[in-house]
């Protein structure tokens, strides 16, 4: 089945935010980072600017940039209002212990 970028929430981070997510210390950045998921992310394009050597991979990236641009101008209301809303009022169910939140 062919992935439908209507079904899509792109959400990305920075590279910023990757170094402290997963605790990245100066001697990680240098070894080559395969990056799994990134969607529009700016992690690789901040870390390249840097000359860390970053490959990014995402099924999403069949699409263009600007459908993809597109397709976070859809959504990104919903994102940022959120942690605002009421729980029970949320789009998605809350996470469980059984099942992650995000999976690498």
């Amino acid at each position: 089945m062919a992935m439908q970028l209507d079904q899509v929430v792109p959400f990305g981070r920075s590279l910023d935010e990757y170094i402290h997510l997963f605790d990245l210390s100066d001697r990680d950045l240098q070894k080559p980072i395969l990056s799994i998921g990134d969607g529009p992310a700016s992690f690789n394009a901040e870390g390249t600017v840097k000359g860390y050597n970053i490959h990014s991979i995402d099924p999403i990236y069949v699409f263009s940039a600007e459908q993809i641009h597109q397709r976070v101008l859809a959504v990104v209301d919903n994102i940022i209002d959120q942690p605002y809303r009421p729980l029970a009022a949320r789009s998605l169910p809350p996470p469980s212990i059984a099942s992650p939140i995000w999976a690498l």
